[in-house]
């Protein structure tokens, strides 16, 4: 497993735990992805990793608490849910990607026997 099928894994393990949807998502992405950069992930993903990141710090913080927390803070349960499940769709992308195998490959028959074992015998 990669470094960051086992960052993601590691948020959707706090996602999935008990407690408001909310501070799950919190907890999942400030612990988790927040210090990832969106170049660290496969191409096709940064856009969907870019747009978390970007709806996960739209609020400035006030004081001491992290700008994650204060927008989390002002989403609704609904909302939080949509982030949550992206950050689900992104690990199951990295897993899926890390998991191909490869193509089969086709492989021409030449005069092959049947083992003895397989043949039937009297």
């Amino acid at each position: 497993m990669s470094y960051l099928t086992e960052r993601f894994e590691a948020a959707v393990y706090v996602l999935v735990a008990e407690g408001p949807i909310k501070q799950r998502l919190a907890a999942a992405y400030s612990e988790h992805l927040d210090d990832l950069e969106s170049s660290e992930l496969p191409a096709k993903l940064r856009p969907a990793f870019s747009a978390l990141h970007t709806a996960l710090h739209r609020v400035r913080p006030i004081g001491s608490e992290a700008s994650v927390n204060a927008t989390i803070r002002k989403m609704s349960p609904e909302e939080a849910g949509v982030h949550a499940q992206s950050i689900v769709m992104l690990f199951a992308e990295l897993f899926r990607g890390g998991k191909r195998a490869e193509p089969l490959k086709v492989v021409a028959s030449r005069d092959i026997r049947t083992p003895a074992f397989l043949a039937k015998g009297d």
